[in-house]
């Protein structure tokens, strides 16, 4: 019952893994950017003037 799995289609695996979380990362990131420049966090910070 035991499929060995090719290194390409292995590869391909990590390769989306990798994708999956910077998609993750990105769409967590974009809320709270928004969150931390209505507090004036980034003002306070001496960024983006």
């Amino acid at each position: 019952m035991t499929q060995d799995i090719s290194a390409g289609v292995k590869l391909l695996n990590s390769f989306l893994r990798v994708m999956v979380l910077a998609l993750v990362v990105i769409l967590i990131a974009i809320p709270l950017c928004i969150l931390l420049d209505r507090l004036g966090l980034f003002d306070s910070l001496g960024w983006f003037q």
